[in-house]
C-alpha cells in the first residue's frame, strides 16, 4: 500500500510540474482579480464623473483604467474584429476640462497611449452577461 501511495504521489507531482495554467494575459489569479476590480471600479467611477462633471473622479478613473489594461467600451461596435477601447488619455483631458489638476491630468494623458491601450496588447477587458443576467468583466485574449 505504501508503494502505491508513493507512485500516486509522484504521478500527481509530475502532473502538476508539467502543467502550466492558461491565465488571461499571462496574469496570475491575484493580478487578474486586482485588474478586474480596477476595471469595475474605474468604469463605474467614470460614469459617475461624467454625470456629476467631477474632474477629480474622472482623473482617478483614467489612472485606474490605464493601470488595468485595455477596456472595451460598453455598447460600442467592433471594428475590423477588434473592440472600440476606452481611451485613458482622452479621459484625462476630459478631467482637465472639468477642473481637475492640470499637471496630474497631463501626466496620466502622456502615460496612456493614443488609442487607450497600455503595455499589455495581448487582449482586452469586456463586459459580459449570461442568460441569467449574471454580468462580469472578462479578459479576452486576441
Amino acid at each position: 500500500m505504501t508503494i502505491l501511495r508513493n507512485v500516486l504521489a509522484l504521478a500527481f507531482a509530475a502532473g502538476l510540474g508539467s502543467t502550466t495554467l492558461a491565465l488571461a494575459g499571462g496574469m496570475t489569479p491575484e493580478k487578474q482579480a486586482d485588474a478586474r476590480t480596477k476595471v469595475e471600479t474605474a468604469v463605474a467611477l467614470a460614469n459617475i464623473a461624467k454625470a456629476d462633471k467631477d474632474g477629480e473622479a474622472m482623473l482617478v478613473a483614467a489612472r485606474m483604467l490605464a493601470e488595468a489594461g485595455p477596456v472595451a467600451e460598453q455598447g460600442a461596435k467592433m471594428k475590423d474584429g477588434k473592440p472600440t477601447l476606452m481611451d485613458a488619455g482622452k479621459m484625462a483631458k476630459m478631467a482637465k476640462e472639468m477642473g481637475a489638476d492640470a499637471k496630474k491630468a497631463d501626466a496620466i494623458a502622456s502615460a496612456a497611449t493614443s488609442n487607450g491601450e497600455t503595455a499589455r496588447s495581448d487582449g482586452y477587458w469586456y463586459y459580459s452577461c449570461d442568460s441569467y443576467n449574471n454580468c462580469q468583466w472578462i479578459y479576452a485574449g486576441y
